[in-house]
């Protein structure tokens, strides 16, 4: 379901786009929540069940990613992350639905329960796994891949980490104007909450909801560290995005002042990536006990502590609240357990 392209027709000739995802997600009320921490009403946007294959939200930045790709004549995709990266898995599996290799370059990070099966569904998938312990290392032997690859460095797409580059930051325009057309002005939320790592869907969101009119502020959450809190990466992608549309439709307005429905979020990172909190914990298990939905900790739990916080600290208390759960909500195959150990190459099998 492309929103966007139909109400600018200059975008559905000029952008690349391929159906697959099934939308729109449900919008599903948690009354049982809501009632347990002070809400008047309270929604979970289920990104998680963005496709029948594997959900969360990397699966509508790929819709425009995976179609470029195509269209470029690519047989092959590269993309980054941790070890556990859900974005890695996504692409690798959706890249190789349309017949494309797909090279994922991941880096070291804290150990956690479902680093294991991610890394036997990519042996199963065909994901060819590529170790760095750091983000400069992840860089060089990225290229080192795209200069290897047998078909040419020129046929290889460069799919950036999260998939946030421009064009897969329009994947959550589309998304708030879904959202904007299950609610309606008159019953929008005050605030939507959502977990960010490299701060696509967040610009995606923000221009998307000024463009629906939708007068909702935007939590986002940090879950990643850096040297910056991540404001810069969000004004940089919100402002390229909005250029690069006006430019393919002078009709596509440009919005002024990119943080003016969006609050960043810094306090509950916790430690360190992937390491969960004693808050993020209470809200997985709060959530997982009321409306029997299941989370991570690295990313959603994290989004969802914070709007516990903000409830019981009265800023939310009695308003209108969204979740926006990013996680991926559909199951692993369940013959995982079949991929031996040696079907991974072998930097990662500690992490098995």
């Amino acid at each position: 379901m492309n929103i966007l392209a139909s109400r600018f027709p200059g975008l559905q000739q000029s952008l690349p786009f391929l159906p697959l995802t099934h939308l729109p997600t449900p919008l599903d009320p948690a009354p049982g929540l809501a009632g347990r921490i002070g809400l008047e009403k309270l929604w979970i946007k289920r990104d998680d069940l963005s496709a029948d294959v594997y959900g969360g939200n990397k699966v509508r930045k790929l819709e425009y990613l995976i179609a470029d790709a195509i269209r470029t004549g690519s047989d092959a995709l590269i993309t980054f992350g941790a070890i556990g990266s859900n974005h890695a898995l996504a692409t690798s599996i959706f890249a190789q639905r349309q017949g494309l290799t797909c090279y994922a370059v991941l880096i070291d990070q804290s150990l956690t329960p479902y680093l294991g099966p991610t890394l036997r569904y990519h042996a199963r998938i065909g994901t060819v796994l590529i170790y760095a312990d750091t983000f400069k290392q992840a860089i060089k032997a990225g290229e080192s891949a795209v200069a290897n690859h047998p078909g040419g460095a020129d046929r290889v797409y460069y799919v950036p980490w999260g998939g946030s580059s421009w064009l897969g930051t329009v994947g959550f325009i589309n998304a708030a104007l879904e959202l904007a057309d299950q609610f309606g002005a008159d019953d929008a939320p005050e605030k939507i909450y959502l977990a960010c790592g490299t701060w696509g869907t967040a610009a995606g969101l923000a221009i998307g909801l000024r463009l629906a009119k939708l007068p909702s502020q935007l939590v986002a959450v940090r879950v990643v560290p850096g040297s910056a809190n991540g404001q810069d990466r969000f004004i940089s992608l919100f402002e390229e995005t909005n250029r690069e549309l006006h430019d393919r439709d002078s009709s596509f307005p440009i919005f002024d002042d990119p943080l003016a429905n969006v609050e960043i979020r810094l306090e509950f990172l916790g430690p360190a990536y992937a390491e969960p909190t004693t808050e993020c914990l209470e809200a997985v298990e709060l959530i997982s006990a009321t409306e029997h939905l299941k989370l991570d900790t690295t990313y959603t739990g994290k989004a969802l502590a914070a709007l516990l916080h903000d409830a019981r600290e009265t800023k939310t208390a009695g308003r209108r609240a969204v979740f926006w759960n990013t996680y991926n909500g559909r199951p692993y195959p369940d013959d995982l357990d079949t991929i031996t150990p040696e079907a991974i190459p072998e930097p990662f099998r500690r992490y098995l």
